[in-house]
């Protein structure tokens, strides 16, 4: 009877220990994304002209796939003349091969969120009939994880932002889709501002 209890408090003790991890992993990142968006809003604050507005949004990006401890990712920008998204900024082992890359707006777990603006988490794209095969067939790279967020400003849709392949057992969570889609919320509002910028100068 003592063993079994035992056994007991120990398996009710292991699992309150892996909680707190959990926790504590959370209340860390939470932490971390209230320090970046702070830091993206003083920026904001703080520009003295149009120059400053893609350093800004660079910054926003290589924020969140830090922020997600994602080794893999990009920006995708939506052209509505072609209907295409183009990859904008890039992290990662495709970097210099993705810049200026182009794929059909209606292709692959990036397209599904664009024509759903809505947020994807995929912890193996091998089990999703979204994904397609298109860029990792080209280049000799495996996609493993993806959470993906549209970029809207204004009211539109105006691309998706994708961190891929974060390292561990169980990749990208509900938290990080939440916390991707609230700085995409921030470039949303950044894009539309360089678009205004663009548009007065033409």
């Amino acid at each position: 009877m003592v063993t079994n209890t035992t056994a007991v408090l120990q398996r009710e003790n292991a699992r309150l220990q892996s909680e707190t991890q959990a926790l504590q992993k959370e209340l860390t990142e939470l932490r971390n994304f209230v320090e970046i968006l702070n830091g993206l809003a003083s920026a904001s604050a703080n520009m003295t002209g149009d120059d400053a507005l893609f350093p800004l949004l660079h910054r926003a990006f290589q924020s969140a796939m830090d922020l997600l401890n994602a080794p893999e990712g990009s920006l995708l920008l939506l052209d509505e003349e072609t209907n295409e998204l183009k990859f904008v900024l890039v992290k990662g082992a495709l970097a210099e091969h993705l810049l200026n890359y182009r794929i059909p707006a209606d292709e692959g777990i990036a397209g599904w969120v664009i024509q759903h603006r809505s947020p994807a988490l995929v912890r193996d794209v091998r089990h999703d009939s979204r994904f397609s095969h298109t860029i990792d067939d080209e280049f000799k790279f495996r996609t493993q994880s993806i959470a993906a967020v549209p970029v809207i400003g204004a009211g539109r849709i105006l691309g998706v932002m994708e961190a891929l392949n974060q390292p561990v057992d169980e990749p990208f969570s509900e938290l990080d889709l939440t916390l991707l889609n609230l700085i995409c919320r921030f470039m949303g509002e950044l894009l539309v501002d360089i678009d205004s910028s663009e548009s007065s100068e033409r």
